[in-house]
């Protein structure tokens, strides 16, 4: 299965799909026809896509974690008021949290891409 095709499925559908895929590898490495060449070739052909379909996985939960932590700093953000506001303590933390703020800014734009249904 192509990388486009499974970022345009449902969790539910992948996880199941992972699973599928572990347990025929696992029954394979019982058999004696695991020793064919055609037969490793298959394997492999699923543990290659038991790691994209992880891969997808993890993105998704990735960039669900980067939105959250971008709400969070945005209220942070806010709560201190405006830039030229309150004193150096206060200014030194929202530079840090702006900065914060745009490193994961720009992992969402990165992960977007990987995680679109």
């Amino acid at each position: 299965m192509s990388f486009d095709a499974i970022k345009g499925q449902p969790e539910k559908e992948l996880v199941g799909r992972v699973n599928q895929l572990a347990q025929e590898n696992f029954k394979a490495r019982f058999t004696t026809e695991a020793m064919t060449p055609q037969r490793g070739a298959e394997m492999l052909k699923r543990r290659r896509e038991i790691a994209r379909i992880k891969t997808v996985l993890s993105g998704r939960e990735t960039l669900a974690r980067a939105k959250s932590e971008e709400t969070k700093l945005s209220e942070a953000i806010k709560k201190l008021g405006a830039p030229h506001e309150g004193d150096a303590r206060q200014k030194n933390t929202r530079r840090n949290l702006q900065r914060r703020l745009a490193q994961v800014q720009r992992t969402i734009r990165e992960l977007g891409a990987l995680a679109e249904k």
